[in-house]
């Protein structure tokens, strides 16, 4: 990985807007880094990276305390961020460190480094968008395909009370099929003699 596209990752995954911010950050992370490494293992984990980063790493290894609140406590002092975007920022420039270095050279950083370090290297994880399991069953709502267990065609119309069960509903209520007389048959069957009534409906 080339240094620009180191911080470019950087700047990408922190907002950080100006390339001097994001180089700040890096170098004092590595020399910090740094620092918690014997020369040996600092060597080794070099080989991976930029050699701006990488010589960051090696300049001052194996002369500090191996501190992971510490290193996040100076960053944010040396940079005058915030405690909790100094922990994010720190964070990040790790994670590329460790992204750069491979197996090996996070497996070596893993060997110096106490156990709460060793997730930070750990490199971030690629976008894979879930696939969605396929019903196999046919019993849906109006399905219509072939082999659904009940189409909507071969369905019962209506509760058994309903009058779509009845292949003349309306007899009976119908003006043209009451029954009396053929000149009462009207609307305005209400007037006395009538053969049914409105107060009877």
């Amino acid at each position: 990985m080339t240094y620009e596209l180191f911080l470019l990752r950087v700047m990408n995954r922190t907002g950080l807007a100006e390339r001097t911010e994001a180089m700040e950050l890096v170098h004092h992370v590595a020399d910090r880094l740094g620092r918690c490494l014997r020369e040996s293992a600092a060597e080794r984990v070099a080989e991976r990276l930029p050699p701006t980063v990488a010589a960051r790493l090696q300049e001052d290894a194996g002369q500090g305390e191996c501190d992971l609140q510490g290193l996040y406590l100076a960053v944010s002092e040396e940079l005058s961020l915030e405690l909790g975007f100094g922990v994010e920022f720190t964070q990040v420039v790790l994670q590329i460190i460790g992204e750069c270095a491979g197996l090996a050279g996070r497996r070596t950083l893993c060997e110096e480094l106490p156990e709460e370090w060793h997730v930070h290297f750990e490199p971030r994880q690629s976008y894979q968008r879930i696939r969605r399991a396929q019903r196999t069953d046919q019993q849906t709502l109006a399905s219509g395909k072939p082999g659904s267990s009940r189409p909507l065609s071969q369905g019962r119309p209506g509760h058994r009370h309903s009058v779509a069960l009845n292949d003349q509903a309306h007899q009976g209520d119908e003006i043209s099929t009451s029954r009396g007389k053929a000149e009462r048959r009207t609307l305005a069957g209400g007037k006395p003699g009538s053969s049914r009534p409105i107060s009877d409906a």
